[in-house]
């Protein structure tokens, strides 16, 4: 197992622990690494003196309070992606220029069958939530084995085990020699009538000849079938090289988009795990808080040198107490200052005031030509400044798959790299240049040429993103388009 692995893996559960809430946090199975016991509270628990139930530190942490603002974070920042729907184009001039079984992926192709709209948004709720996606294009067809389509398989960063890429391969993508998924799943036994868990494990790979296979590994010692496994020289049963209308692949067709870069090598940390680990800080000093409230914030009667049945008394009643000798009986109030409990409250204030600087909630709801000049600073500080390269990861991965499925259904690379493009609207950010301000800066250089053409190109991208294509596509279109209208002027002369 890749050591990135096991290092991320814990930080995967930890943001998936505080997504779900306060039921997981105070319950879950890593309940007591969220909200430790103290040493006094460790040592109750470990004699045993009394039942778990009735410890102090089973009474601290009911009554904590996990206030999960990290939740409405993730969320509203994937809302925010999806608030513009993605732009996939298929062609130049038409996007019937790619087989329909590309076109396909557009509206469906996933286990989902929702297009590329639902698989954005998984990919970019993955990319918030846990800094990392899988993408592996397969095919699929009927029960008869007949009509193939393309199907994009999804795995999260826990099923995208390991892998390897592969430096001899000559792609224009980042090639892979292999990669581990796992596949695990519930299957039930006809014969005990119960559900149990199956390990599966599948390979994805290039033989010693360069040509794309997969393998699969299953059962209680599918660890083991991999480890003795020649990835180069694949042998076994279970050992398949897909075909799509005969054609097979000189490449593994799987794209592993993180935060900002893609590539099964990248490793990033979940972008919003300091709000996940602000929640938690909060949860332990709401604890104290709680437990000061519960010791402290109520007066405390202390009747000495009374016999012991003569002091009991309930709320709203008198004291009657009986001398246990010679010394007179005294009865007072004890009452704290409550300090300590202003400071545990200041404490929480602090941690919520610290979103302040990584939420995203206000500052999207009042950015705006009125913002001020605080909220304008918050907000370039900020994680939503780099939504829109996040945004722009994930489509880049969308489009590596879209460009796969053109290549395996028989285009060629230069046709590929023409006809498949997709691109997010970030305009949700705001354009922070005019377009009428953009018109006049080209007139003037059409005076001045002060600025290069990919330069005042780079303006008008800025004045409407996600509507322009790159600058080389904008260029071969209009070469294309000069190239169509002379012909259409020597027809006509």
């Amino acid at each position: 197992m890749n050591a990135q692995y096991a290092k991320h893996a814990q930080l995967w559960e930890y943001v998936e622990d505080c997504y779900m809430g306060a039921e997981q946090i105070k319950n879950g199975p890593n309940a007591e690494n969220y909200l430790p016991p103290q040493p006094l509270e460790r040592e109750e628990l470990r004699t045993g003196r009394v039942a778990f139930e009735e410890s102090r530190y089973a009474f601290r942490r009911k009554v904590a309070s996990f206030e999960n603002f990290f939740r409405p974070v993730v969320d509203d920042v994937v809302g925010l992606m999806q608030r513009n729907p993605g732009h996939a184009r298929f062609g130049v001039a038409d996007d019937e220029e790619s087989a329909p079984e590309v076109l396909e992926l557009r509206d469906w192709g996933n286990r989902y069958n929702d297009g590329l709209a639902g698989l954005k948004a998984r990919l970019n709720f993955a990319q918030i939530l846990y800094g990392r996606y899988g993408m592996l294009l397969d095919v699929a067809t009927d029960p008869e084995g007949l009509r193939p389509t393309f199907q994009i398989v999804e795995y999260s960063p826990r099923k995208l085990l390991d892998g390897e890429v592969d430096g001899r391969a000559e792609t224009p993508f980042r090639a892979l020699r292999w990669a581990l998924l796992d596949e695990s799943t519930q299957v039930f036994d006809r014969t005990s009538k119960e559900w149990r868990r199956e390990t599966r494990r599948r390979l994805v790979a290039l033989d010693a000849n360069g040509r794309y296979y997969a393998a699969r590994f299953v059962g209680p010692d599918a660890d083991a079938q991999w480890r003795a496994f020649d990835v180069e020289r694949p042998y076994g049963p279970t050992v398949v090289y897909p075909t799509f209308k005969g054609a097979t692949l000189p490449f593994v067709p799987l794209t592993v988009c993180n935060v900002e870069q893609l590539g099964i090598e990248e490793w990033s940390r979940p972008p919003y795990l300091d709000v996940a680990r602000l929640a938690v800080e909060n949860y332990v000093v709401d604890s104290w808080y709680k437990m000061g409230l519960y010791f402290h914030a109520t007066p405390t009667l202390a009747v000495c040198n009374a016999a012991r049945e003569s002091t009991s008394v309930r709320l709203g009643g008198v004291v009657w107490p009986r001398s246990a000798g010679a010394t007179p009986v005294t009865v007072s109030i004890l009452e704290t200052s409550g300090a300590g409990l202003a400071e545990l409250r200041n404490a929480k204030t602090e941690l919520r005031d610290t979103l302040r600087y990584t939420s995203i909630r206000d500052l999207v709801e009042r950015a705006g030509a009125n913002s001020s000049s605080e909220s304008l600073r918050i907000r370039t500080s900020t994680g939503s400044a780099s939504i829109a390269a996040v945004d722009k990861t994930g489509a880049r991965a969308i489009e590596e798959q879209l460009c796969f499925a053109s290549l395996w259904s028989g285009a060629t690379l230069d046709e590929t790299r023409r006809r498949i493009a997709y691109t997010p609207d970030v305009s949700y950010l705001g354009a922070d240049v005019q377009l009428d301000a953009v018109v006049e800066l080209l007139k003037t250089n059409q005076e001045t040429k002060t600025l290069s053409e990919r330069s005042a190109y780079a303006f008008l991208e800025k004045a409407a993103p996600g509507v322009l294509p790159s600058y080389e596509d904008n260029e071969e279109q209009k070469q294309e388009t000069a190239t169509s209208e002379g012909d259409y002027h020597e027809e006509n002369d």
